[in-house]
Parts: C-alpha cells; sequence; structure tokens
C-alpha cells in the first residue's frame, strides 16, 4: 500500500462535504456495506440524543472508483440538505464551540454558521474513509469495533468486564449503541433534553488481529497515531490505553501482563496494557477509551460576548442540536481508529 492521506474538506452548511484519500492500491475492492453501516450510525435518527437536522449522507465517489473498484486516488462527496443557518447567531460565539477561535483566526467579518468547517458534520466523510480501511484491514484479520461505554456517567459493559467481540458487534445495531445499561443511558439524556442541557460520555474501541511488531517509538507508536487520527472528532477530550489512568495508584506487581505460551503462540494472562508496549503491538487486543464532553450547543442562556459590540451578551441559542453526541460519535471514532491502524500496518 501507498503512503496513505486522508483529507476532509468543506463545512457544516456548506453546499457539500468530502474526503480525499490516496495510498489505497488500484485494483482493491471497496466494502460499501461496511461504508453504509458506519455512516448510519452516525447519522441522526429520531432519538432522544440526536439533532433533528436530517441529512440523508447519500455519498457519491466523485473520482478514484470504477464499479467498486479503486482506480487511483478517491474522492467521496456527500451534499449537505437540510441547514438552517439562520439559527445561528452571526455575532455572538457559542461557548466551548470554535466560533470566537475561528472568527479570529480566520479573519472573518461574521460567525461561520453551525461551526463551518470545525462541526462534527465533518465526521460523515470521515466514516466513508473509515468504512474503506475497516474493509482493507477486515481482509487482514484485522478488526475495529466501538461502541458506547458510559453516557452521564451510567456505564456499560466492556472490554475488562469480559465483553466478547459478539456483544461489541451486537451492540451496535441499536442506539445507544452499548453493550448493557442502554436504556438508562437513553432515559439520562432524555431528561438532560427536557432541560435543555447535554451530556457527554465514553467510548471504548477494541482492535483484535493486530500483528506483532505494528508501531514504533516516540511519535511513530499506536498510542500515537491513533490519539492524532482521534482527536480529529470533534468533542473529543481525552484517551486512554488499557488501564489508562486506572494505573494510578497500583504496584506494578498487580498490573504488569505476564506472559505465557498458548496454543503455541506468545500470549499475555492480562491486558493492562491494551496490546502496547513501548509504542508496539503486543499481539492482544489494542484497547482504548476516548471521552466526550458535553455538546456545547445548549437551550439554556449562557453567557457570551457581541462581537459586532464588544459587549457582554447572552445566548438563547435556537438551532437543532444533539442532547449527546457519544452514540453518533462512537461511529466517528471506530472510522478514526481505523484510518490509524491501516497506515501502522501498511506493508505489514
Amino acid at each position: 500500500m501507498g503512503k496513505i492521506s486522508v483529507e476532509l474538506y468543506g463545512e457544516s452548511h456548506a453546499a457539500k462535504i468530502g474526503v480525499r484519500i490516496t495510498g489505497v492500491p488500484c485494483g482493491t475492492a471497496i466494502d460499501e456495506a461496511g461504508i453504509a453501516e458506519l455512516l448510519g450510525r452516525r447519522r441522526a435518527v429520531k432519538a432522544a440524543y440526536s439533532t433533528p437536522r436530517m441529512e440523508k449522507d447519500a455519498y457519491e465517489f466523485v473520482s478514484g472508483i470504477e464499479n467498486g473498484i479503486v482506480t487511483g486516488d478517491i474522492v467521496a462527496e456527500i451534499k449537505n440538505a437540510d441547514v438552517r443557518s439562520s439559527d445561528y447567531p452571526r455575532y455572538v460565539p457559542r461557548p466551548a464551540h470554535a466560533d470566537y477561535a475561528s472568527f479570529v483566526k480566520d479573519g472573518l467579518k461574521e460567525i461561520t454558521p453551525g461551526g463551518g468547517r470545525f462541526s462534527g458534520r465533518m465526521t460523515a466523510p470521515l466514516c466513508i474513509a473509515g468504512g474503506i480501511f475497516k474493509g482493507i484491514l477486515g481482509e487482514k484479520g484485522i478488526f475495529v469495533d466501538a461502541y458506547v461505554k458510559s453516557i452521564g456517567g451510567i456505564a456499560g459493559k466492556g472490554y475488562f468486564d469480559g465483553a466478547t467481540r459478539e456483544e461489541m458487534a451486537f451492540a451496535k445495531k441499536t442506539p445507544p449503541y452499548a453493550i448493557s445499561n442502554g436504556e438508562q443511558m437513553l432515559r439520562a439524556v432524555e431528561a438532560a433534553r427536557r432541560e435543555g442541557d447535554s451530556l457527554g460520555g465514553t467510548v471504548e474501541c477494541v482492535i483484535t488481529g493486530m500483528p506483532v511488531g505494528a508501531g514504533d517509538f516516540y511519535t511513530s507508536g499506536i498510542e500515537s497515531a491513533i490519539a492524532y487520527e482521534v482527536f480529529g472528532v470533534p468533542a473529543v477530550k481525552g484517551i486512554e490505553f488499557g488501564l489508562g489512568f486506572g494505573f494510578d495508584g497500583a504496584f506494578g506487581s498487580e498490573v504488569n501482563d505476564p506472559f505465557r505460551i498458548e496454543n503455541g503462540k506468545v500470549v499475555t494472562a492480562t491486558n493492562n496494557s491494551g496490546g502496547i508496549n513501548g509504542g508496539i503491538s503486543n499481539g492482544m487486543p489494542v484497547v482504548f477509551r476516548a471521552v466526550l464532553r458535553p455538546t456545547p450547543s445548549i437551550s439554556k442562556p449562557q453567557q457570551s460576548v457581541d462581537l459586532s459590540t464588544m459587549e457582554n451578551a447572552t445566548l438563547n441559542l435556537k438551532g437543532r442540536h444533539d442532547a449527546c453526541i457519544v452514540p453518533r460519535a462512537a461511529a466517528a471514532i471506530e472510522a478514526a481508529a481505523a484510518i490509524a491502524v491501516a497506515k501502522l500496518t501498511e506493508g505489514i
């Protein structure tokens, strides 16, 4: 495989958004069912947690694909249809959004509606790329599964609770895409929505089939590669691998993963390190969790400023927003992880 590159373009309320992908070998068959599965999970549905903005997310391969086969660099686009730019303030930035920072950075006269290129809308083309690379990884026996681990402090079953890959795959079929406690999570989100508020949560991702030796040291390590892609998903504010912050307060004797032989292969008896030693895969499942902040766009009054008058202002936001982005973001995090793993396993 040539050097992989993924580039997103467009804006939340622009005519279209898209992705350019290089490095996929000509002749590769595209798994369009896999793309559809990721886009379907990411797409807004009529649920308590989801925005009322309903985009079909029908995509088109502009170039690089003929009859489902890669012929060159890939360009895919999605048209935006259900936009309401008038819902967004022109001069009052939304707290915790990129409105003010991008207003200054880009030298704007008005705030870009819907967050522009910083919007979660940009994760739709990301899922197209992720679906392509998930298909390629599957041919190598590498599988990437992301699901909701917690919402609003309500935790579901996860890898360290003994979750199987079958349970992870099944969880992705029904909102909120959690292995367990999904109904409690949805009730908490509904309660927050009724109050005009929002909730955050955690997505867990498990990567199985990673070959021993993938990755390297310093910034070429697995953690670096995955974090680089996952932090491209808006609202992600933290990431941990294996036990992560659970290592704090533990003894090495408690959390080291002993090696042993099993069916003629070297494995570890536990997997507290999340399948990674020194930035390199040790052959065990790679496990990480990403935490997402509560959606900043809420209906409660918020303190802000008016950039046209340079005075303090109160923002009473209108528009259509997610009460909890976590279920939809799980698909985007899965896509981002697949891109990272595809880069890590090039030539392996």
